[in-house]
């Protein structure tokens, strides 16, 4: 048994547990993560000093490794946002991978751009975020824009956003942005010095044009001006790159060739002009990002397996923000064709953010049982399903009829179709959440769910069943399964 040491952004299931599961798919590979206790909790950071010591006590043992530089640096993603160290704390926290580093031993790691939502919800950033996100957003987004473009009216926009946040709350987000920015560049000097092999930068939750955006072009010229191309990989995503990584270290470490995939999409007239939500390129453009990131390639003829990438117009719904799908064309019929004939078939259901198309998998389980696919990811952003969708068919190759495979299966319809789709949106409708007590909230979705996702389970024949359900941050936003 090879032993990958993983730090994850935080202790959420989708980025430590799960992808446990999936690492567990290759056979005689174990992802060893510390505990989710040890991860900090949701707003609070984690004890990064007894990480660190928990890390070095991990050297001996590592095959590999794949490391939140967010959570080794700052305490975890979220407390990346506003945690006040300054910059020369936060450098001497990165140094610790110079002690981890031994030769021939793969290390990863990644660390996010940070995010700047355009809402003024400050439940994960800094208390002025409500009310001035949105302002801040406008700011850099059109202050942006308007350094590209040159166009009056986003210098218009930017300088009337800019007025309406007082000066000291605008400081200090600029200088937030800076010192986050320049360990995100320090990251660079240790995959020029060798101790990491290939660093992820990704933008989380991002759009067109922003400081955010900004940060990307230049990190990218100075990867580019190092000659760091093939080591450093910069894209759209955040909370899939401890999958792509995990798959990326076990296919190296067993000496895989690239995975071969037939990517197909299901409205191939609008595809390739559609910019999901939260990500700043067309869709094919990401999901070539993640191919290189997880070591996959696409293929004709002698594909070893058929990836149907589901969307359907020019624009994505959004079941979390009640964004409706706002154009339905149907799916193309030589997708159907090619889903009945295809050796093995995964779906990246990509129509919504936040969720699956319930209508659309009700139309595929009419051309082939949902038990047989090899793979199926509908949850939060384009780039988080489709990272980890490849992901579990890179570490489960040669496996993806096995039982346990097919318990991932059961696990991403019942979480991104059934929970963020459909029950997610009920049991909000029903409810005050902000002032329902966590326990009656968590009682509540966990009754739904083993109610009614099992019976979906079940009907769509299925063996396995949600045991358990939690809201391991304490909102119906995320849910923890356990399927068995």
């Amino acid at each position: 048994m090879k032993t990958v040491i993983g730090l994850p952004v935080d202790g959420r299931p989708v980025v430590r547990a799960q992808v446990q599961q999936l690492v567990a798919l290759a056979e005689a590979f174990q992802l060893r993560c510390p505990e989710i206790a040890e991860l900090g909790d949701f707003r609070i950071p984690a004890d990064r000093e007894h990480l660190a010591q928990w890390l070095v006590q991990q050297r001996e043992h590592a095959a590999g490794w794949v490391l939140s530089l967010d959570m080794l640096v700052y305490g975890g993603l979220i407390p990346s946002r506003f945690i006040d160290d300054d910059e020369a704390g936060l450098r001497e926290r990165l140094s610790l991978l110079r002690k981890l580093k031994r030769p021939g031993v793969p290390l990863t790691a990644f660390a996010a751009t940070m995010r700047i939502s355009n809402n003024c919800v400050a439940e994960e950033e800094k208390p002025y975020w409500n009310p001035y996100g949105a302002d801040l957003w406008a700011w850099s987004f059109h202050t942006d824009r308007h350094a590209l473009t040159g166009d009056g009216d986003s210098l218009t926009r930017a300088e009337a956003a800019a007025m309406r946040v007082p000066p000291h709350i605008r400081d200090d987000y600029r200088a937030t942005r800076t010192r986050n920015f320049a360990i995100n560049l320090a990251a660079l000097d240790f995959v020029e010095q060798g101790v990491i092999d290939r660093l992820v930068l990704p933008q989380d939750d991002t759009a067109e044009y922003g400081f955010n955006i900004a940060e990307r072009r230049a990190l990218q010229a100075e990867v580019a001006r190092r000659g760091l191309t093939d080591r450093v990989l910069i894209y759209p995503g955040a909370d899939e790159v401890m999958h792509t990584l995990s798959a990326w270290v076990v296919g190296k470490l067993r000496g895989d060739a690239p995975l071969r995939i037939n990517v197909l999409p299901t409205d191939a007239a609008h595809w390739e002009r559609l910019v999901p939500l939260y990500e700043d390129r067309p869709l094919p453009l990401s999901l070539a990002a993640q191919l290189q990131a997880v070591g996959a390639v696409q293929a004709g003829d002698d594909a070893e397996l058929l990836l149907l990438v589901h969307s359907q117009g020019h624009s994505q719904g959004d079941w979390a923000m009640r964004k409706l799908l706002p154009q339905r064309v149907g799916v193309d019929a030589d997708a159907w064709t090619a889903v009945t004939s295809a050796p093995a078939v995964a779906v990246a259901d990509d129509a919504h953010a936040n969720g699956g198309d319930p209508a659309f998998v009700a139309e595929l389980a009419a051309h082939l049982p949902l038990t047989s696919l090899a793979g199926y990811a509908g949850w939060n952003t384009s780039s988080n399903r489709i990272g980890s969708l490849l992901a579990q068919l890179v570490l489960a190759h040669g496996r993806w009829t096995a039982i346990d495979n097919q318990a991932v299966v059961a696990l991403r319809l019942a979480e991104d179709l059934q929970w963020q789709a459909r029950l997610r949106q009920r049991l909000r409708d029903r409810i005050d959440e902000p002032a329902l007590p966590s326990a009656e909230l968590e009682q509540q979705a966990q009754a739904l769910v083993l109610d009614e996702a099992n019976i979906w389970l079940a009907t769509m024949g299925f063996t396995q069943r949600i045991r358990r359900a939690w809201l391991p941050w304490r909102r119906t936003f995320e849910i923890g399964l356990e399927v068995a």
